[in-house]
């Protein structure tokens, strides 16, 4: 495929010119006058196709680097080279071909390379489902060296990226880090204690805490710090039925619950707890049973990027029976699903009694931001009081889902999409400080 420049419509238009005045104008030889326009015509024919021979001996080449890793949800730079090898400057125009699994700006960008050099773009991707994506082909043209036409070319190539769950942005630096200060360093050591660190002595520190060893060792008085020695069991229910599908911005409500999953699972492993996954749907997918350490980390990662919705309706009771075979002991259950689907449905309320009358069970949900700013949109179009009435209408089921959850024994966590993970850790840190399950 190729595309006329401005240059050659030039000469297209100038040969129309001679066309139309060989026919006005007679001369000595009609015949010659003419068909004058030939000349210019066949010289245009000659050149393009002179162009077209000397397309493949243009050295310039393009050049794609990308992290082989990536987390879902966030943003991520994709380098694009282009370099002209040869000797004289050369104009591309080019258009990036994304697939739906990954949200950019395709806008067309323009560029004269000269002689020898290159050019850098940093392109900026946003994946948005989880596995293995291709970048997509890259839809260029290049201006011909003698500068009549674009000639198009479609670029792929093997340069792809694993989308994996997002990660801690800030590792916990071990168990017990909150436990810093002097109210916690001033307790007389006991039984089931353990050692967490060394810190500089604090007026009120009992001498029985001061580390001599470490003392002698360093310049300044140095203290024991304990905290005690716990070790949770947590459980995630990852729900995959139809509702996860509903997209809640760049992601899916799934893709925002496995970003939840990721982080709290390894909160827990840093912690040193054990860790218990499962995703479900009309009944369980994946399991993971109650493993700790890497291995555990490891386990969980790998069911949460294999984590696919599906058309089936959720159903809780059934991931709750099977849950309940995984734990021995009281464990800290947390269910990522949709919360408007808990109160219609009988089994939903079963499953939750069913976990909450040994089990400390905690709902995390993801708000839905349009349909709250929806609820309260100043009317525009004829439709727009029945939408408000809808979103309205939604959000009183919700709470009326949030508050029968709670009579059976249920914590229930609602936050917007960015917010969730951070509400959902917060709760499970404070939790295990209070050494409450």
């Amino acid at each position: 495929m190729f595309t006329l420049s401005n240059r050659s419509y030039a000469i297209v238009g100038f040969t129309v010119v001679i066309g139309i005045l060989g026919q006005w104008l007679a001369g000595p030889w009609p015949a010659l006058t003419e068909r004058l326009w030939a000349l210019p015509a066949a010289l245009l024919i000659a050149a393009i196709w002179a162009e077209r021979a000397l397309l493949a001996t243009m050295p310039w080449s393009l050049h794609r680097d990308v992290p082989p890793q990536v987390y879902l949800g966030e943003d991520f730079i994709a380098e694009l080279s282009l370099t002209n090898h040869g000797a004289k400057a050369i104009h591309i125009e080019y258009q990036p071909s994304y697939p739906r699994t990954l949200s950019a700006d395709s806008a067309i960008r323009r560029h004269v390379i000269p002689s020898t050099e290159s050019v850098l773009e940093r392109l900026e991707l946003l994946p948005v489902q989880l596995g293995s994506t291709a970048l997509g082909d890259i839809h260029l043209r290049m201006l011909g060296f003698l500068g009549l036409v674009w000639w198009h070319r479609r670029i792929g190539d093997d340069a792809t990226v694993e989308v994996v769950p997002r990660t801690m942005t800030t590792i916990s630096r071990g168990r017990g880090d909150h436990l810093l200060g002097a109210r916690h360093s001033r307790q007389p050591v006991q039984g089931g204690m353990e050692f967490l660190l060394h810190r500089a002595y604090q007026q009120g520190d009992p001498l029985q805490i001061v580390d001599w060893k470490a003392t002698a060792r360093s310049d300044d008085v140095m203290v024991r710090v304990m905290t005690r020695e716990q070790r949770m069991e947590l459980m995630v229910l990852l729900d995959c039925g139809r509702t996860s599908q509903l997209q809640l911005g760049v992601l899916s409500q799934l893709h925002h619950n496995v970003n939840v999953v990721s982080r709290l699972v390894e909160l827990a492993v840093n912690q040193g707890d054990h860790v218990a996954c499962m995703t479900y749907a009309d009944k369980p997918l994946a399991m993971m049973p109650l493993t700790s350490g890497i291995h555990g980390l490891r386990q969980s990662r790998a069911i949460l990027k294999n984590a696919r919705s599906v058309g089936d309706e959720s159903n809780l009771l059934a991931a709750a029976l099977q849950a309940r075979r995984l734990l021995g002991h009281r464990a800290l259950v947390v269910v990522l699903t949709d919360l408007s689907t808990g109160d219609g449905l009988s089994q939903f309320s079963q499953a939750v009694r069913l976990l909450s009358a040994k089990h400390l069970v905690v709902i995390a949900s993801v708000d839905n931001e349009a349909f709250e700013a929806m609820s309260w949109m100043r009317a525009s179009h004829w439709l727009d009081p029945y939408r408000s009435f809808a979103a309205a209408e939604h959000g009183r089921q919700r709470l009326l889902a949030k508050l029968k959850l709670k009579q059976h024994g249920a914590l229930v966590i609602t936050a917007a999409a960015d917010d969730l993970d951070a509400r959902v850790m917060e709760y499970y840190t404070d939790l295990r400080q209070r050494i409450a399950v």
